[in-house]
């Protein structure tokens, strides 16, 4: 009984980890500054060339005033 309990335990404890890792890539990406820019649109004209190179991209506001660019 007991060693019929610890493989049904051991198979769950795999088929957990194997859910771990088939988890998609982007879902743990980070996104990372490239650029500061003082309108909204001029970060969007720069975030759409790199969404024209297959980055996601987007526009932050800061209290300052400027917007950042970050892209994953």
């Amino acid at each position: 009984m007991r060693k019929r309990v610890a493989a049904v335990l051991t198979t769950g404890i795999a088929a957990a980890a194997l859910a771990g890792v088939s988890a998609p890539a982007q879902a743990t990406a980070t996104w990372t500054h490239v650029g500061t820019y003082p309108t909204k649109s001029k970060c969007i004209d720069a975030g759409q060339t790199y969404q024209r190179e297959g980055w996601d991209y987007s526009c932050r506001t800061r209290p300052a005033g400027d917007w950042l660019l970050f892209i994953q």
